[in-house]
């Protein structure tokens, strides 16, 4: 994954779910450079692999019990 910048006015994409001509000095990561691109971005650098934290329920007695009892107190 790389980090790319528009460098050069001419390339569209979406911002915030709406499509529009990208602002020069918008950066943003693509697993490499679109064709349609080149010439106009440049790579500031390389981006590790990322991972998302996902909220999950709660799994165990003990916790399920801690968390009942701190909603008690809060009456």
């Amino acid at each position: 994954m790389q980090k790319l910048r528009i460098e050069k006015p001419g390339c569209w994409g979406t911002i915030d779910g709406v499509f529009q001509q990208l602002p020069v000095g918008h950066e943003f990561i693509a697993a490499s450079v679109p064709p349609a691109f080149a010439g106009r971005v440049s790579v500031v650098g390389e981006v590790g692999e990322q991972e998302l934290e996902v909220a999950t329920a709660v799994d165990t007695p003990a916790e399920q019990a801690d968390t009942s009892s701190k909603s008690k107190k809060g009456k």
